[in-house]
């Protein structure tokens, strides 16, 4: 160990052990339930600090130690208070959905997770809402007080996992599956869902989610189908990568409606196994392992080798049976034969999830008696790499009471539970020691530590040169045969030098005596001074120094708000690298302030809808400070409650939404506590504006006007800010897609935001026409642009129309062919001489029909060669060459008589064709 003394203030620079990976040992699902895992070898214990009220889908994450960070159940995520965390409330999940939320770290940046969400893609007991489809949002753990915050602009950013062109995809836009797993690269992860008959594959870098997926076409197309109650019977059931990120398999709960009078469609559902590519990305391979049934949950075992499955099963008019769960080998030469029922129930099929402790544990509650009210319990698979017999599946044994399980289990990262290793000493200079864990099966090892360095060495140490985060990989060799690299993101950590003698000062409030020198502290207030900003940083505080050291897992530190047993007590503060073992250990001094109590004149918000204004909380502080005449160098922080503000928890941010109330407001001067007051919030009156404008054009509406319709009196009391970039009141757009204006009140600082969402209706277009001809009549089919809704008429463009495109016995001669659609603004249409042969002629030099001869006609393919002519008794009349004008009815120059004739001839595409016509005189 390292000391070094300054004054009062000490310092410890060391690195504890490491445990192993702990991320995944917190667990909070269902009704107030939740798991915690002390360690990868024991059974877990039962949470009852948990929020969530949740059917189904839910995520967790705790740090490398296990400690609680957040967990979400896809609509509202709470921090390790369990408190909702700052910008954590509306994120676009939903309770009802299988898989709601996943959780992925941000590579190379730690203290930073992405949160992805989905929707549950129909509308049972939420008529009208839109369905939001995939979304994520950003966590930065370093913002607000270390408990962590939703980034400001990183919230609910939609992905594309649909076809927007389609109206059916557009409308739905996902299903109800998500799951990920770290890539080949070991330095990113994939993000993988399912839609319809495709995956999408999203990766996770240092420099955040690609936008754009790797996409994967399947032979099934999994559809919306909507029930009775509007439930989307397609979108549901689980969708697991393996640890191995070799396979990944999908429960699609069910895929027919069955029949009207006697049910069936509960047991149509099917589970497939796919080949994965985590280099790629890419699914392919689709297995059929499981149908006639209603599958939900999949999970496979640590070591990938297994697939598990739960499913309903069901009998005549849909009603609930029991539940099953199935074993399938993947080692076996036929996987689908393998499958093995290891436990019959009258358990609903619910999740099953792989833990730390390499057991799967299965939701789930009996079908009759209440459970589906109150069920205390979850099943485990307790040794799921054996064959049946021998898996050890102990039925509603694990405790959770007096929480209840539902349906879901919260997923994780897939490769968090593959045989891995441990590393220790992360401080930048240090020796870095690397243990393999799990099963000493191989017969030799390769390190690649990620910087250019590499290592046969079982358990090597290894210095790196510079601080910063490597991507380890770990290739054993088992039979003579390299296995697949295992990877790990290694963060080696400097640590700032520790500013000396630092005092943390509190304004004295919260008791009767604002002169005893006893408040309560916000410990991490602290946090700007002693990390020096950097957010990859976290602090502890500890009462001595032997507590800090003996803390190896950061699981007994003092809370965050803190009250002082004396003035200018000292604690002591352990600066730790975000998930790593590298800290530093000093000193602080708690000092208390008089304060300045802040009595300002109420705000103004500008009206929006249901009673609520925005309020622009950055012009409001500038007003108040004016107002007061306060110094420069004072910052005011806006909070909900009277005791956020006392302790500089939860500030308000930017643009606030509220109705009329009051705030309250904490005031520093250069970081140290100045004083307190409250703050109402007034409502003034805004211009009446839909915050959602939807518009429909045709191709020539275009350019299109936006904005001209708002009728805002006084707009030059107004400023205006279009996302074009563009500050007049109204513009011109040439294309759809969406655009948004934002109208400030220039007075009060606040405003309104406008999305305007414009659809452009495509023009139908004839672009040539397919004919096949059948003498004197043909068939016609028009080809068209591929538009919704599309209809077809001929000769006539008010109709009657008809949506097949094919007209059948079109007589030769001009036509002219119409396409047109519900949506479309025109009515497309071809001329065209279609081949044929007139059924009459009149030789009488009138001008009209004095010769016959087919139709002419602009296709080379019916383009005639030759043609004969005769007589009822078959006597050769005529020869007509191709270029020919026609027959002018006479033979050797001699008028022939009114009567029927008969032709043959060929054409220039080979094909021959006969008929007869009158001649009338």
């Amino acid at each position: 160990m390292k000391f070094s003394h300054l004054f009062f203030v000490f310092f410890l620079v060391v690195s504890s052990q490491l445990y192993s990976q702990q991320e995944a040992s917190n667990w909070y699902f269902g009704v107030g339930a939740g798991l915690s895992f002390p360690s990868s070898n024991s059974d877990p214990v039962s949470l009852n600090n948990g929020r969530l009220q949740t059917l189904e889908g839910s995520t967790s994450i705790s740090d490398r130690n296990g400690n609680l960070l957040f967990y979400t159940d896809g609509t509202v995520v709470y921090d390790k208070t369990h408190n909702i965390m700052q910008n954590g409330n509306s994120l676009k999940g939903d309770i009802s959905t299988t898989q709601s939320a996943i959780i992925v770290p941000r590579p190379a940046n730690p203290g930073r997770y992405f949160i992805f969400t989905v929707d549950k893609p129909d509308y049972y007991l939420t008529p009208g809402n839109p369905i939001e489809g995939v979304n994520f949002s950003e966590v930065d753990m370093s913002l607000n007080n270390g408990n962590g915050a939703i980034i400001n602009g990183q919230k609910n950013i939609h992905l594309v996992t649909y076809n927007p062109s389609n109206s059916l995809q557009n409308e739905f836009k996902s299903s109800e599956k998500i799951t990920a797993v770290i890539a080949g690269d070991c330095s990113s992860y994939w993000v993988v869902t399912q839609f319809m008959d495709k995956f999408y594959s999203f990766k996770v870098s240092s420099s955040g989610v690609d936008p754009n997926p790797v996409i994967s076409d399947i032979s099934n197309n999994f559809a919306p189908i909507l029930d009775e109650q509007e439930i989307n019977i397609t979108s549901r059931g689980y969708l697991k990568i393996s640890p191995d990120g070799r396979k990944i398999a999908a429960a699609y709960s069910q895929t027919s409606l069955g029949s009207p009078r006697t049910g069936g469609g509960k047991n149509s559902g099917e589970v497939y196994l796919y080949d994965f590519d985590d280099e790629t990305g890419r699914v392919t391979n689709e297995e059929l392992l499981l149908l006639d049934t209603y599958p939900y949950g999949v999970e496979f075992s640590p070591k990938s080798t297994k697939l598990y499955v739960t499913t309903n099963e069901y009998e005549g008019g849909d009603i609930l049976q029991e539940s099953k769960i199935y074993q399938f080998n993947l080692e076996s030469s036929n996987i689908r034969n393998s499958g093995t029922v290891i436990n019959s129930s009258s358990n609903v099929a619910g999740a099953l999830q792989l833990a730390i402790n390499g057991k799967i544990y299965r939701a789930g509650y009996p079908k009759d008696g209440g459970g589906s009210e109150s069920h205390n319990s979850l099943s485990v698979i307790s040794n799921p790499e054996m064959d049946p017999g021998s898996v050890n599946y102990r039925h509603n044994s694990v405790d959770i009471s007096p929480n209840d399980a539902k349906l879901g289990l919260p997923p994780f990262v897939q490769s968090l539970f593959q045989d891995s290793f441990d590393v220790d000493n992360l401080c930048s200079g240090a020796s870095t020691k690397f243990t393999i864990t799990g099963e000493n099966d191989y017969d030799s090892v390769l390190w690649d530590f990620g910087d250019g360095n590499t290592s046969t060495t079982e358990n090597p140490q290894h210095t790196f040169a510079q601080p910063g985060t490597y991507s380890v990989s770990l290739i054993k060799t088992i039979s003579g045969i390299p296995q697949d690299p295992v990877c790990k993101e290694v963060t080696i950590t400097e640590l700032p030098n520790i500013s000396n003698n630092f005092t943390l000062t509190q304004c004295d409030v919260g008791d009767s005596d604002p002169n005893d020198g006893i408040t309560d502290f916000n410990l991490q207030l602290a946090r700007q001074e002693l990390t020096s900003g950097d957010p990859g940083l976290q602090l502890y505080f500890y009462e001595n120094e032997n507590d800090a050291q003996n803390d190896t897992e950061n699981q007994n530190a003092l809370d965050n708000i803190y009250r002082n047993n004396s003035q200018d007590q000292e604690l002591t503060v352990k600066v730790i690298g975000f998930n790593s073992d590298c800290f530093e250990i000093a000193s602080i001094k708690l000092h208390t302030t008089s304060s300045v109590v802040l009595e300002p004149e109420a705000a103004t918000g500008c009206e929006l809808m249901d009673g609520e204004a925005e309020f622009n909380l950055p012009t409001i502080e500038q007003n108040i400070i004016a107002e007061l005449g306060l110094n420069s160098s004072v910052s005011l922080s806006f909070h909900e409650s009277e005791n956020d503000a006392a302790v500089g928890e939860n500030p308000l941010s930017g643009t606030y939404i509220s109705g009329a109330k009051t705030i309250y407001i904490r005031a520093e001067n250069a970081n140290v506590c100045y004083g307190f007051g409250s703050i109402d919030l007034e409502i003034a009156a805004f211009p009446r504006i839909n915050n959602i404008m939807e518009l429909q054009a045709c191709t020539s509406d275009f350019p299109l006007t936006l904005g001209d319709d708002l009728n805002i009196t006084n707009p030059e009391n107004f400023d205006f800010l279009w996302s074009t970039g563009e500050n007049s009141e109204s513009i011109q757009v040439n294309e759809a897609g969406a655009y948004s204006l934002r109208i400030t009140d220039t007075d009060l600082g606040c405003g309104q935001s406008i999305d305007f969402i414009i659809e452009e209706f495509p023009n139908p277009e004839i672009l040539e026409l397919e004919i096949e001809n059948h003498g004197q009549n043909s068939s016609v089919t028009v080809l068209s642009n591929n538009i919704e809704g599309i209809e077809f008429s001929i000769n006539d463009p008010n109709g009657p129309y008809q949506t097949s495109p094919t007209f059948r016995n079109v007589s030769g001669g001009p036509h002219t062919f119409y396409a047109r659609s519900a949506n479309s603004c025109a009515v497309a249409e071809f001329a065209e001489i279609i081949f044929g042969f007139p059924a009459f002629f009149t030789p009488n030099n009138d001008g009209y029909n004095d010769f016959w001869l087919p139709y002419e006609t602009n296709n080379k393919d019916f383009q005639v060669e030759y043609i004969y002519i005769f007589d009822r008794y078959g006597k050769l009349l005529k020869q007509l060459p191709g270029n020919t004008s026609g027959w002018d009815g006479n033979y050797n120059g001699r008028p022939m008589p009114s009567n029927d004739y008969w032709f043959k001839g060929k054409l220039a595409n080979g094909q021959e064709f006969s008929g007869h016509f009158t001649l009338k005189r």
